[in-house]
């Protein structure tokens, strides 16, 4: 019997099948379909010899045209789509009796429950007359199809399901078990599966949401979250369709599919959005946005305070007309600025820096480039720095140059320095006259060596003095001084040095002296003795050299044959190998520390091939004398000739430079200890010219407006001295923790201890503290009966608990209560200050005891103080015999607590 299958398809379908749904198509393929018909009725797939037998095998291809159009040979086939179209299975027999087929029919539903179309599987077969065995193989083959229908549902990637309108399951594909970890007889078998599995902050909502559309009847989709077996809570986007009857609601069907990454990447693009604007609101450039209709998209709270505009001004959707009408009045030129504005918008993609200057003085630094969203411009960026100082600095530095460049061509010495592109970028009025280089010669800019050549015609030797200079041309670090003989007679003492600007070489400096007749004079002194200098030290160097380098040396020195076997050593070398020299001699370093020859010897094999030298190559081994120590050697090899140039043998140098080298390690961790300093010197400078300049302001203020109205003779408002006094005491109180911390740091703060009952210490501070915190409640418990009495300095305890309560005050900006609670531990009073502030990030809270340590959730902008009150606090403390710590959470707040000895109470005496 042979099977009709959908493989004979040629190319023709490609153009019909690109409209069909690719859900209908990957069901027909992978039920091998003879005949696939979408929901309207239209062929989309058949197979070519079912084709030919309904009469379209002519080259017309029947893909697009309706069923009953290309199956009028085959009307039994035709009801058995239509059957299938109308939502129900079938299996139908027909044609002539010399080729009698049989046709499996299934519908295909999408994922909203919806018919997609039909799909029919043919073969051939006798015919059989109708009886319970032909019924029993029809119910067989459905079966079958059937099995192959809920395989290909457990291939798609989510939970095919079918229920009641009460969600009790019906049917449910194996996705179920590995997206949740249940198995599909568990959703049927328990009635309230969904409910219970459902997680319980969705479970109400949920449930109504569904209940709401099923009684209406209409197709439905939300997401959710469940609970997976493995505790997992899983989010799922569920589409349902209510299938009805009657215009009542009889079952349910749908698809679940895992969206949880999509949601975790929503909500991390929801995230990194909100860190963005946080960032824009911080960044110290004013930026607002333009879309190409000349209204405002976005500005940070900076381009507000730079240009003084309320909100309503700039709020989303406004024309830019009306910002700009009310800012031209700041700007020195207002018609320039408004040229220039509407200059730039002529062009859309142009991008342009300039300056504009402010009728207040300031220099405001304006760069606009277009917004870009892939190829297309959708508005254009402004963005304002205040550039005041730098200009200023500019000008300052612009004076400075100015006299260095009058110091510059003043001194004796003729200057030349060259950039690293080998352009010569300075030089002074004395180096042209030594090289006499006329005025009308452009030395700037001019290429290094073009001056070279035109000024050597004046050297004795021309080509070494090139040669010479060009070899400097290098950017290294090397310093050198020698001397230049001019054919005039004269001689130039050349001294050469990097340029450097901070750590980075950018150019080199050569500057030339005229030492002619100093060098004159020496050379007549020199000559003197030359000639007997000469032949002592030839003397005394023949006979002596070799025994003292060998010998006396404090080096290694060795001298080794063709085949690497020591000739001559000294015992600095041999003591190395734990041996004695004459114990070496005739030996290789390969017999006597082989870990060491495994390094050395392919670099004196080199030496030997190669004829050049190895010299200062910096090496760390252990040695046979000192075994496990790693020492620092730095090592030479030197080709050994005879007179004839034949190479004999190689010379070693070795020496030790683990001081050197532990010295180095040292100077770097003093560097690196020195650059901290000078970083901490730095902030701290920053923040008390921050926090002092903050006071002295608004005092500068009050009392020009005292001058003014005493000079006019208005009186003086009543609260008018207050206000300048609180500016006095806040600087009084950055000027005490200066001093606090200075005393501390030098070990000469000195406390007074006496008996004090601390809860009057307590409760000092906080009626001094109450009449500044209105705005935040102060609640004080007492957790013990007795009264604690403690060995200490009254003044310096409230200043430590004034100085946690104003922290507590001063970082609780939603105003939030603050409370002090007094409990006793043992021998100890324990005192905590606790606020719901914007808490301290855990890996901060290590540092808040130390000097000028700043929170980074505490800009200086929002949050005062110069970071030494919890130094001084740890240090008060400490010195009352406690210790103090925080419990803090970013965003929740933060408690202090300290704790101070108690004294033991008096023994009670009965009366006698």
């Amino acid at each position: 019997m042979a099977t009709v299958d959908g493989h004979g398809c040629d190319a023709r379908l490609e153009a019909s099948v690109r409209s069909f749904p690719e859900l209908l198509l990957q069901v027909g393929e992978s039920l091998h379909a003879t005949l696939v018909v979408d929901a309207q009725g239209q062929i989309g797939r058949i197979d070519s010899r079912l084709a030919v037998a309904a009469g379209w095998g002519d080259g017309v291809p029947p893909e697009g045209r309706s069923l009953e159009e290309v199956l009028q040979l085959f009307p039994w086939l035709v009801d058995a789509l239509h059957t299938a179209l109308s939502g129900t299975e079938t299996v139908s027999e027909g044609g002539e009796r010399e080729r009698w087929m049989r046709a499996l029919v299934l519908p295909v539903f999408g994922n909203e429950g919806q018919c997609l179309g039909a799909c029919a599987r043919l073969s051939e077969r006798a015919p059989a007359k109708p009886g319970p065995a032909h019924q029993e193989f029809l119910e067989q083959e459905l079966t079958r199809t059937q099995r192959q229908y809920e395989d290909l549902l457990n291939t798609i990637d989510g939970i095919v399901w079918e229920a009641d309108v009460n969600f009790r399951f019906t049917f449910v594909n194996k996705q179920s078990e590995r997206l949740l970890g249940h198995p599909p007889r568990q959703w049927i078998q328990d009635p309230d599966f969904w409910k219970k599995h459902v997680h319980p902050e969705d479970r109400e909502w949920a449930q109504a949401y569904c209940m709401k559309a099923s009684r209406e009847r209409r197709p439905y989709e939300f997401e959710y979250r469940m609970l997976a077996a493995d505790g997992r809570v899983v989010w799922l986007r569920s589409i349902v369709t209510v299938l009805s009857e009657e215009e009542r609601p009889l079952k349910l069907r749908g698809i679940m599919v895992d969206v949880t990454e999509q949601r975790m990447a929503r909500e991390k693009l929801e995230q990194t959005a909100s860190v963005l604007r946080a960032t824009f609101d911080s960044i110290a450039d004013g930026v607002v946005v333009v879309d190409r209709n000349m209204r405002i998209t976005a500005f940070n709270k900076r381009f507000q305070q730079l240009w003084q505009l309320p909100d309503e001004v700039l709020e989303a959707g406004t024309n830019t007309e009306k910002p700009l009408a009310a800012a031209l009045h700041l700007v020195k030129d207002p018609e320039r600025f408004a040229a220039r504005i509407r200059e730039v918008y002529a062009i859309p993609d142009m991008e342009d820096v300039d300056t504009v200057v402010l009728a207040d003085g300031r220099t405001l630094e304006r760069t606009t480039r277009p917004q870009w969203m892939g190829n297309t411009i959708i508005g254009r960026i402004w963005s304002y720095r205040d550039v005041t100082a730098e200009h200023q600095a500019r000008e300052k530095l612009e004076q400075t140059v100015s006299l260095l460049r009058a110091t510059f061509d003043s001194i004796a010495d003729g200057v030349i320095v060259v950039g690293s592109d080998r352009k010569i970028t300075t030089f002074n009025q004395r180096f042209q006259r030594i090289w006499r280089f006329s005025d009308t010669v452009r030395l700037e800019n001019l290429d290094a060596l073009e001056a070279v050549t035109a000024a050597a015609p004046l050297v004795k030797d021309p080509e070494r003095f090139i040669s010479q200079l060009r070899e400097a041309f290098v950017l290294s670090d090397r310093e050198a001084v020698d001397t230049v003989e001019l054919r005039d007679g004269r001689i130039l003492e050349r001294t050469t040095m990097p340029q450097r600007m901070g750590d980075t070489i950018i150019g080199r400096i050569w500057s030339y002296r005229d030492v002619t007749e100093e060098r004159l004079a020496k050379a007549e002194q020199e000559r003197l003795f030359v000639a007997e200098r000469r032949v002592r030290a030839q003397l005394e160097e023949s006979l002596a050299v070799l025994d003292i380098f060998l010998n006396n040396a404090p080096i290694g020195l060795a001298f080794l044959d063709r085949d690497l076997r020591f000739i001559h050593l000294n015992d600095a070398l041999a003591t190395l190998h734990g041996n004695t020299r004459e114990q070496e001699l005739g030996l290789a370093l390969r017999d006597l520390a082989p870990h060491i020859a495994a390094k050395v010897e392919p670099l004196m094999r080199q030496v030997l091939a190669t004829g050049k030298p190895i010299i200062g190559l910096g090496m760390a081994l252990e040695v046979p004398a000192t075994p496990g120590q790693l020492r620092h050697w730095r090592v030479s090899y030197y080709p050994v000739r005879t007179t004839s140039g034949r190479r004999v043998g190689v010379g070693a140098v070795v020496v030790e430079v683990t001081a050197e080298h532990r010295a180095q390690l040292e100077r770097e961790r003093l560097l690196h200890e020195a650059r901290e300093a000078i970083q901490t010197r730095d902030d701290f400078l920053c923040v008390a010219s921050h926090e002092l300049k903050t006071p002295l302001t608004p005092l500068k203020l009050h009392l020009q407006r005292l001058q003014k109205k005493s000079a006019s003779g208005q009186p003086l408002p009543p609260d008018f001295a207050d206000k300048a006094l609180v500016q006095v005491d806040r600087l009084s109180g950055l000027i005490s923790d200066m001093l606090d911390a200075s005393q501390l740091e030098a070990g000469r703060l000195e406390l007074e201890h006496e008996p004090l009952p601390l809860q009057e210490v307590i409760h000092e501070a906080l009626e001094a503290f109450r009449p500044v915190s209105l705005q935040h409640p102060l609640e004080y418990e007492e957790q013990c009966t007795e009264a604690l009495v403690i060995q200490g300095d009254r003044e310096r305890l409230v200043q430590v608990l004034s100085h946690l309560l104003e922290n507590a005050r001063k970082y609780s900006p939603l105003k939030g209560p603050i409370r002090v609670t007094l409990t006793r531990n043992g021998a100890e009073a324990v005192v905590s200050v606790s606020d719901r502030g914007i808490g301290i990030p855990a890996d901060q809270q290590a540092h808040l005891f130390e000097r000028f340590f700043r929170a980074r959730n505490a800009p200086i902008s929002g949050f005062g103080g110069l970071g030494l009150g919890l130094y001084i606090c740890r240090h008060l403390i400490e010195r009352h015999g406690g210790r103090i710590w925080a419990e803090s959470q970013n965003g929740l707040g933060t408690t202090f607590r300290f704790t101070l000895p108690v004294e033991p109470a008096p023994p009670l005496h009965g009366r006698a």
